[in-house]
């Protein structure tokens, strides 16, 4: 004989309630503490972060652009890619978490240093950018810190500079993310940071790349010229064929010695030198 015992569950037995979501600001107003360190520079230099749980189980959220503050002339440290941690209550999590610095000029944090000096957030624009540069793009260390140099120093858009593959990728986040944002039709290339000299922006362009739309009305012998801030003028290309019709050149120059200030590139008709299509470019200092 078979027999089929049935019992329904009682409120005892009903499913947990999921833990909620905290944002890491947020839960640090609510009592939660943390320390927040410099990590090995051997490693990257990622933020290590301790933290603990003042209250109930939770998801805990830490955003891109979450900013750890440490001693004025010391760059903050500006979280790159969006965390979620489960933290139990009362308990204690050691995070490691992808960083970039949040000043330009400072000089950079030494290897064990605490961020003591509070935290905060740059702006939901720029979580929103360092979210999709994350998803659309290839990983590029100096993509993340070019923009958030944006936010924190005012850099021009244009210091951002990915593979030409990905430009338009790239050009497609700032258009639907940021407020009134305006292609600059060209892209600089600066020198990297060197870790041994703190990290900061040295201002020295090494190469740029600049698209020039042409609906020229015939086929023409032209060259690109560009002219420098002090007025002085230079032939990049003395022999460029440019077809009838719409098109699009992209031209990549080395820029490696020049000063900051503003050039000017143009593409000139070589018969008669005028002025088919001018591009202004800014080098930052």
């Amino acid at each position: 004989m078979f027999v089929l015992i049935l019992s329904t569950c009682s409120l005892a037995c009903s499913p947990t309630t999921p833990p909620d979501t905290l944002d890491f600001i947020d839960a640090v107003k609510r009592g939660w503490t943390y320390t927040a360190t410099e990590g090995r520079l051997d490693m990257g230099g990622p933020l290590a972060l301790s933290v603990t749980s003042a209250g109930a189980d939770v998801h805990l959220l830490i955003d891109a652009g979450t900013t750890f503050l440490g001693p004025d002339d010391i760059q903050p440290a500006v979280i790159t890619e969006d965390m979620f941690v489960f933290v139990p209550a009362g308990s204690t999590e050691e995070l490691l978490l992808p960083s970039a610095c949040g000043s330009a000029d400072a000089m950079g944090a030494s290897e064990g240093m605490v961020y003591d000096a509070g935290v905060s957030k740059l702006s939901d624009e720029l979580g929103r950018v360092l979210d999709r540069i994350n998803a659309e793009l290839s990983p590029m260390d100096n993509t993340a810190q070019e923009v958030i140099w944006v936010y924190t120093d005012d850099h021009d858009f244009s210091s951002v500079f990915v593979p030409a593959a990905e430009e338009r990728t790239l050009l497609n986040i700032f258009e639907e993310e940021v407020e009134g944002f305006e292609d600059p039709g060209y892209a600089v290339r600066y020198r990297e940071p060197d870790p041994e000299e703190g990290t900061r922006f040295s201002g020295e362009a090494m190469e740029a790349r600049c698209s020039f739309p042409v609906d020229a009305p015939r086929a023409m012998d032209c060259r690109v010229v560009l002219e420098q801030p002090d007025g002085e003028t230079f032939t990049l290309i003395d022999d460029l064929d440019v077809g009838s019709g719409f098109r699009i050149y992209t031209l990549t120059v080395g820029l490696e010695g020049y000063p900051p200030g503003t050039y000017q590139m143009r593409l000139e008709g070589k018969r008669f030198g005028n002025v088919i299509v001018s591009r202004e470019m800014r080098l930052q200092g």
